[in-house]
């Protein structure tokens, strides 16, 4: 595929666009206005790459890097704005009831917990259960140390389960 033309930029860009979103999207908490501006984001620098000549042999694998560097930006920029707004807050550590999947609802469950989580643990859980990192390559994305990246998972899973029980009424 030709990406440097417009007819093959279209093309690609029709074929990729549904799976770049919806990648974004569950890895957001699904805040669809978050998912669009990603979405747009990443393309956006796909665009700068392929204008400096950049060949793309595997469109679709490209363009998820992409993503997922934008992605890791995105968290980046929420951890400082979170940083700097001097909010604290500790959250009561879960009892360790068993989460309790239902078919029908436990997809919008899982997305409103994920968007109730700090963006930390949001990203170090979606890097690791959604895009399957291993924890020093997700040390390394979020540039800390493996033993930090551990806690930062086990927090994300405490949170996780904290906000999908609370979604749930219990």
């Amino acid at each position: 595929m030709r990406l440097s033309s417009p007819e093959g930029f279209r093309a690609f860009y029709e074929e990729t666009l549904p799976r770049v979103y919806t990648y974004f999207f569950h890895r957001c908490g699904g805040i669809a206005s978050v998912a669009e501006d990603l979405t747009q984001e990443a393309f956006l620098a796909a665009v700068g790459e392929i204008k400096k000549g950049r060949p793309v042999k595997d469109p679709l694998p490209w363009v998820l890097g992409i993503a997922r560097h934008k992605l890791l930006d995105h968290y980046r920029r929420q951890k400082r704005e979170e940083r700097t707004s001097a909010l604290s807050w500790e959250g009561q550590r879960s009892d360790d009831q068993l989460l309790t999947w239902d078919e029908e609802d436990s997809r919008e469950r899982a997305l409103a917990a994920l968007g109730s989580m700090p963006a930390s643990q949001r990203a170090a859980l979606a890097l690791r259960y959604l895009d399957g990192m291993s924890v020093p390559e997700l040390a390394r994305a979020l540039g800390r140390s493996i033993r930090a990246a551990e806690s930062l998972l086990a927090r994300g899973r405490e949170s996780f389960k904290r906000f999908y029980l609370e979604a749930d009424g219990g």
